[in-house]
């Protein structure tokens, strides 16, 4: 009974953290998501591929989508794949870590700015974050080149029916709303060196034991 219990607060803690994370990733770039250019790559960045909450299909194998899609799909769309999958299971392993510190802590669903700061350091995980943080860049820069590939559309509309069919449907849908909002960036550097600025500022400022970070802080790390 108590191992089923510390199991629940674990989900309801991780659900709470992840909660907290899209907020502030949200607020961050509330003036990208508001630019035509950026609207759907920003919905896929941030809500989708950066901080999901379920991200089930990861746990699907790279060796068994190689099986499936071998010869039926440009190849670097599996090399793609496969960072993506690199880049949630480490955020999912630290994201587990920051919730066993908070069941540590005592800390509990309603955690404040300071409360996270003071989690996030104890980790002693800082290189790890930045790894995060570039792997994040990585992936992007992946998806944009495959955007330009009109091999890369030919392919997945060719197996986006026959995917479902197979279980494999949630990575194509994946891959393909990540594919159309690509598209529509003409500038993609400028997206990657605000993110990529913005989110080594927020780490940063975590990090600091300079001062106590407040909500309006965290919330526009601009």
């Amino acid at each position: 009974m108590a191992r089923e219990t510390d199991h629940e607060e674990f989900v309801r803690l991780k659900r709470a953290l992840q909660t907290f994370q899209s907020a502030r990733l949200g607020q961050t770039y509330k003036d990208l998501m508001n630019d035509p250019q950026y609207e759907k790559i920003g919905h896929f960045f941030f809500e989708k591929l950066y901080a999901p909450e379920d991200f089930s299909f990861r746990d699907t194998s790279i060796k068994k989508l190689h099986k499936l899609l071998r010869g039926k799909v440009y190849s670097g769309i599996i090399s793609a794949v496969s960072k993506v999958i690199e880049l949630h299971e480490l955020s999912d392993r630290l994201d587990d870590r920051m919730v066993e510190q908070m069941m540590a802590m005592g800390i509990g669903e309603d955690m404040d700015v300071e409360q996270y700061q003071a989690v996030y350091r104890s980790l002693d995980n800082y290189d790890e974050r930045l790894y995060q943080i570039g792997l994040g860049a990585e992936v992007t820069q992946v998806f944009y080149k495959l955007s330009k590939k009109w091999v890369v559309a030919v392919s997945l509309n060719t197996v986006r029916t026959a995917a479902h069919l197979i279980g494999m449907g949630k990575i194509i849908d994946f891959i393909y709303e990540g594919y159309e909002g690509f598209r529509a960036i003409k500038n993609l550097d400028y997206f990657i060196e605000t993110v990529d600025t913005r989110e080594h500022a927020w780490h940063e400022q975590l990090w600091s034991t300079a001062s106590p970070l407040s909500g309006a802080s965290m919330m526009s790390t601009q």
